[in-house]
């Protein structure tokens, strides 16, 4: 399976709480940002050791679909093998070191983050992260104040009882996306990064149509249940 150069864009930066931004992340990629989080954590904050892979990137590409490469999803297996208990949530084919290597987030049962860093020739793990935790991550540009106030502003019209409602579903959407095998993840992932690229070519007004679309889509999946969740995500997924 061939894949292009991103995989995922950055992950919504919030510090609401792991599970919303990466229950966020999953649709706020497709670059329509109409949910109350701003996108992306610092990933980049871990220090990686010297690493040593086996396709050798001389010249910086927009695309590496020439190369073969191991397929997402397998990235993502590989990943999660390797946290204990852990979920892939994104992905991304980029360049470390001067190798071609796939970047994995990893979110583990206990709400930790970690990034994986695998070759993406052989599929061999070269950078598995210590978890971070959601009170340690200290590279976010917004406070938990911002943050609160962005969620606030967005559901103005709502009691407080029923924005806790609105996290509680968002959190939902985390676990109906993980229910989700990992062929219907990295597939997903990978038609979001489709329709980035798409969107970034077509005229305003048709942005703004495919963001209404997106955000009639989340608002009819929200209130399901996890099950109900699951359902609509591999329908959405099988209708690529």
């Amino acid at each position: 399976m061939k894949i292009g150069n991103y995989h995922l864009a950055r992950v919504l930066r919030t510090k609401i709480t792991i599970p919303i931004l990466v229950a966020a992340s999953i649709f706020a990629v497709a670059l329509i940002s109409f949910s109350p989080m701003n996108a992306s954590a610092e990933y980049d904050q871990f220090q990686i050791p010297e690493i040593s892979g086996t396709i050798a990137i001389t010249e910086p590409s927009d695309d590496y679909s020439a190369f073969d490469t191991i397929a997402l999803s397998v990235a993502m297996t590989v990943s999660e093998n390797s946290v204990e208990n852990g979920k892939a949530m994104w992905g991304k084919l980029d360049v470390v070191q001067g190798f071609l290597v796939y970047k994995i987030g990893v979110l583990a049962n206990d709400n930790t983050f970690h990034k994986t860093i695998i070759d993406a020739g052989s599929g061999e793990a070269l950078f598995v992260s210590d978890g971070v935790s959601k009170d340690n991550w200290t590279h976010s540009k917004h406070s938990d104040k911002e943050s609160n106030k962005k969620w606030k502003d967005h559901y103005a019209d709502l009691t407080p009882e029923e924005r806790e409602l609105k996290k509680q579903q968002w959190g939902e959407v985390k676990d109906a996306f993980f229910a989700l095998s990992l062929d219907e993840r990295a597939k997903m992932i990978m038609h979001f990064i489709s329709m980035k690229v798409q969107f970034e070519s077509v005229s305003d007004e048709e942005k703004e149509t495919k963001k209404q679309e997106m955000k009639s889509m989340m608002e009819e999946l929200l209130p399901l249940s996890v099950e109900e969740k699951t359902k609509k995500l591999r329908q959405y997924v099988n209708s690529f």
